[in-house]
C-alpha cells in the first residue's frame, strides 16, 4: 500500500473513531449529575465535532469523496450488536477507551505526515482528554489498566 493510501485509511479510521467519540461524550454528559461535568463533556464531543469537520476537509483536498464512506452511512450491524450486548463499562469509560484509540492513530498518520500541524493540536487535546478520563473514572472508583 502507498503512503497515500495509508494515509488516507488511517484518516478514515480516524474520522469513524472521532464519529463514535463524539457519541459517547453525549451519552457522558447525560449520565452527570453535576452541571460542570456535562458541560466538560459536552465540549468534548464538540471538540470531537470540530475534529470530524477538519479531517473530512482534509479528505476532500485529498480528493477523497467523503460522501461516499461509510462513516456516513448507517451501519444496521453495529447498532443491533450494540443493543445485544450489554456491558459494565461507562459511557465515559468507552470515551476514554476511544481516545486511546484515537491517540495510537493520529500517531500513525503522524508518522505517514509528521508536517500535519492540525493533526498534531488534535492528538494533544484527546490526550489531556484522555487524562482528564481516566482522572474522571479513578475518582468514580474505577481502576483503569493502562
Amino acid at each position: 500500500m502507498s503512503t497515500s493510501s495509508e494515509y488516507i485509511t488511517v484518516l478514515e479510521k480516524i474520522l469513524n473513531l472521532l464519529k463514535n467519540s463524539k457519541l459517547e461524550y453525549l451519552k457522558a454528559s447525560d449520565e452527570c449529575n453535576l452541571s460542570k461535568d456535562k458541560r466538560y463533556f459536552n465540549i468534548q464531543s464538540t471538540h470531537r465535532n470540530r475534529f470530524f469537520q477538519d479531517v473530512t476537509q482534509l479528505l476532500r483536498s485529498l480528493n477523497v469523496e467523503v460522501e461516499n464512506l461509510i462513516i456516513h452511512r448507517l451501519n444496521f450491524e453495529e447498532m443491533v450488536i450494540s443493543s445485544i450486548k450489554k456491558t459494565d463499562h461507562t459511557h465515559l469509560h468507552k470515551c476514554v477507551e476511544y481516545d486511546q484509540k484515537l491517540l495510537a492513530l493520529y500517531d500513525q498518520a503522524l508518522t505517514l505526515q509528521p508536517k500535519a500541524l492540525f493533526l498534531r493540536n488534535q492528538k494533544e487535546k484527546i490526550s489531556d482528554s484522555l487524562k482528564e478520563g481516566i482522572y474522571f473514572l479513578e475518582n468514580a472508583g474505577f481502576i483503569f489498566e493502562s
